[in-house]
């Protein structure tokens, strides 16, 4: 008949219409499990958390090794320190003993210059009896050997080298006499006072009078 419509579709009419349904429910009910940004932040903080563990097993791997080489190497190291420190201890201690006792060594030896003054007097007068001079000679000698035995026992000697020219590191030139033989220059002609030494050093240089060339 004409006037009349379509039919008019009512809610439940719509609602049950399976065909419909079944495409909202594709579209408006997203699985959060397929997610693409989903899985990539998961993945993301997966990857984070295995490098982290890497580079923590990569620190502990290299703790261990660098203890490994240590021990390895610790008893070479420990000797060669053990060496070293025996020989800076060595060259202290004879530095140290040197030095402070050296004071006391030039002291004693200014007294044995004294003494071989006292001694060189006497042998040159002339106005004391044979006996009188003899007495005090050997009285003088018996002192300075005293004198030197004192020193020896401190390891302290008499030079027993004498060179026959100037050598820098023994002699102490404190005279000379002109020569005209170019070959006799710096030949030592007089020991004036003798030199001592430590343990191979030098504590007073021997005093000496040398020959100059001079030439004519």
């Amino acid at each position: 008949m004409k006037g009349i419509g379509k039919p008019i579709m009512s809610e439940d009419t719509e609602n049950s219409n399976p065909v419909k349904q079944q495409g909202d429910m594709k579209h408006s009910g997203k699985n959060e499990a397929s997610d693409p940004e989903s899985v990539m932040l998961k993945n993301g903080t997966e990857q984070t958390t295995i490098t982290e563990m890497l580079a923590s097993h990569n620190a502990l791997l290299e703790e261990v090794k660098s203890l490994i080489e240590t021990r390895l190497s610790y008893d070479e190291t420990k000797e060669k320190t053990i060496e070293k420190l025996h020989e800076e201890l060595k060259l202290y201690r004879d530095n140290f003993i040197f030095q402070s006792q050296k004071p006391i060594f030039i002291d004693l030896i200014m007294l044995y210059d004294d003494f071989m003054q006292v001694l060189s007097v006497l042998d040159e007068k002339k106005d004391m009896t044979k006996e009188e001079i003899a007495a005090m000679r050997h009285n003088l000698h018996t002192i300075k050997e005293g004198l030197l035995e004192i020193l020896y026992r401190r390891e302290v000697e008499l030079y027993h080298k004498h060179p026959d020219f100037l050598d820098y590191k023994l002699h102490k030139t404190i005279g000379t006499v002109p020569t005209s033989i170019e070959s006799e220059n710096n030949q030592v002609v007089k020991i004036v006072k003798p030199g001592f030494c430590l343990n191979d050093k030098t504590l007073r240089p021997e005093e000496v009078i040398i020959k100059k060339y001079l030439k004519e």
